[in-house]
Order: C-alpha cells, then structure tokens, then sequence
C-alpha cells in the first residue's frame, strides 16, 4: 500500500523551484529598471551635446541626473547577474572540480559572498539614513540624495537573498550530487559561451557551424 501523500524531499523541491522562479521574476524587472536606466543616460547624453552645441542650452544638472541614474543601473541588475553567474570568477581552480567537492567549494564561496553582503547591508542602509536625515542633496539643482542612496541597501538584500537560495541550492547538490539543479547557476565553458555570443549575433546555424581551436583543450588530456 503506498503513501498518497509526496516525500518530504519532493516537496521540498517543488517549493524551493517555485520561489526561485517567483524570485527570478522580481530580479528580472530589477534588471528591466537597470536597462532603462542606461537607456535614460544614453538619451540624456544625447540631447545634452546637441542642446550644448547647436542651442549653447546646456541642460541644468545633467551630472545630477547621471549620478542618479548610475546607481540604478549598476546595483538594480546584480542579482539578477549573480544568478546567471554572470559576475567575476577565478575558475582556473574550481573548473578541474566535479561533484560534491566542486558543489563543496561553491557553498563555502556563496556563504562568504552572503556574510560579505550582510556586512554591506548594514553599512549601506546607515549611510542612506544619514543622507536622509541630514537632508543631503546634488550640488547643481538639489536633488535628493537619499533615494539613490536608499537603492543600494535594497539592491544588496535582493541579492542576499539570491545568494541564499544559491547556498541552499549548492548544499542540496552537496548532499545529493544527482539531484536536479535548481537555484544554482551552471557555469558554461568557453566553447559554450563563444557558440551563444555567436547565436546571438549571426543566428543558431552559424553557431552551430563554428569551429573553435581545440589545441588547449588536447593538451589538457596528455
């Protein structure tokens, strides 16, 4: 007679995707934010050399308006870069790794990355309520501070919390290497990603034809 009700891991499993994926949605609207804010720049960089040039109309507190649009963009899409595991890695030691002592390593790497953030958080958000209530503001037309200041701390938990649901994701793997990956970026290698880069601007036929130098790679078998 079996059980109608699922197994304890199973459960878990399906919860643990499901909040990836509900998660995953709020960072890619973060990250949406982080692209119109450069789409922002880019017009208003524009419009400031011709409006200088052809009208001598400099528009007022257009360094203002940059450094307010540069925290957007640059804090609002991290998460959502650490989840592609899209950010800076030193894989020359961790690509000869595989099973539980790669996933080992990773957890012990993203638990650093979470103590790092929460330190980050913290002194972050200090600095957001001492702009705020100092009534900090740009120096050209006086915009407040504190908004653009407030971005980094909430940037910083969002990706606390990816950062946790990688760690999770990692120690599952670590104890159960077979398990299905989920939460966890999959680190392509560099034949992998020259063939994406090479979809992306020629087309998936092109990828498929391209033909990579696979001297580096025998020498590694020797």
């Amino acid at each position: 007679m079996t059980s109608a009700n699922p197994p304890k891991g199973s459960a878990f499993k399906s919860a643990f995707a499901a909040f990836d994926r509900g998660f995953s949605k709020l960072e890619d609207v973060l990250n949406g934010f982080s692209a119109l804010a450069i789409f922002f720049v880019m017009i208003i960089g524009v419009t400031q050399v011709f409006s200088r040039k052809l009208l001598n109309q400099p528009i007022p507190g257009y360094i203002d308006y940059i450094e307010q649009s540069m925290v957007i963009f640059a804090f609002f899409g991290i998460a959502y870069c650490q989840r592609l595991g899209g950010h800076v890695r030193m894989d020359l030691f961790m690509a000869k790794l595989n099973g539980r002592l790669l996933y080992f390593f990773e957890s012990l790497a993203t638990l650093v990355g979470l103590v790092v953030i929460t330190i980050l958080i913290d002194t972050s958000w200090l600095h957001f309520l001492r702009a705020y209530e100092l009534g900090d503001s740009t120096i050209d037309i006086g915009i407040p501070i504190w908004p653009a200041k407030l971005v980094i701390p909430v940037a910083f938990c969002i990706l606390w919390v990816r950062f946790a649901l990688q760690l999770i994701g990692f120690v599952r793997l670590f104890v159960h290497p077979s398990s299905q990956i989920i939460a966890v970026p999959v680190i392509e290698d560099v034949t992998a990603i020259a063939r994406h880069e090479i979809e992306d601007a020629l087309g998936e036929e092109a990828a498929k034809a391209a033909k990579f130098d696979e001297t580096y790679i025998k020498k590694g078998k020797k």
